[in-house]
């Protein structure tokens, strides 16, 4: 699954590397991103791709009370069609979900250790995601929920799955952009991301209580 990951990159270069032409302007870094939070994300407009924020934790469009339900943060991909949450989002409301690393915590001795997982050349990637607005009680929400799959060889010693990263140009533009590409037609695009790519370290225990959010957050682990 995927329940934090960050975002440290500068507005520039992500408008440059994903070709953005709308870029909100209260973007901030964020060390600790957690569910509910908004999350940067980009969608396929007329006018090209548009980023702005989203809250993550999917709540879809059906949903009479969102007081009742639990948002739901990740998906997996291997049954997306089969789940009445999400089938009706893969040909319209795919959307990219920006990061440059992923934490996930593995068992050490007793102790839950927190690693952070990114790409070898430090850049940002965009995670598969789906979307959707529901206008029921108490408010309009538009919401999100990050793909998942089986881990590739960097992550399968601490967890058995990891957001579905999208590898490369061609496969962020087939998700993004809904009115080229049918969901049936790209599909084959949600694969582990290649192991020789990635890499991961632990860090600080610190990540764990979402009230910290700063560079330390990133920090190698020394000893704690």
């Amino acid at each position: 699954m995927c329940g934090r990951f960050t975002l440290t990159a500068e507005p520039s270069y992500l408008i440059d590397a994903f070709q953005l032409q709308f870029f909100p302007d209260n973007y901030l870094l964020n060390y600790n991103i957690a569910p509910s939070d908004g999350i940067l994300a980009a969608v396929q407009s007329v006018s090209g791709r548009k980023a702005g924020f989203i809250r993550w934790g999917l709540v879809p469009s059906w949903v009479k009370n969102q007081k009742v339900w639990t948002p739901l943060i990740n998906a997996r991909s291997e049954t997306l069609e089969k789940k009445a949450s999400f089938r009706h989002l893969l040909d319209k409301k795919r959307c990219i979900i920006f990061a440059d690393s992923f934490y996930e915590w593995k068992m050490v001795n007793g102790k839950k250790i927190p690693y952070r997982i990114m790409a070898k050349d430090d850049k940002p990637f965009a995670f598969a995601g789906l979307w959707d607005r529901n206008n029921s009680s108490p408010a309009e929400l538009v919401t999100c929920t990050i793909l998942t799959t089986v881990a590739n060889g960097v992550v399968q010693d601490i967890h058995e799955r990891m957001p579905v990263i999208l590898n490369g140009d061609e496969a962020i533009e087939a998700w993004i952009n809904t009115k080229k590409y049918l969901f049936d037609d790209i599909k084959n695009i949600m694969q582990p991301y290649p192991q020789e790519k990635q890499k991961l370290y632990a860090v600080s225990s610190i990540v764990n209580s979402i009230k910290n959010n700063d560079i330390n957050c990133i920090a190698p682990l020394v000893s704690e």
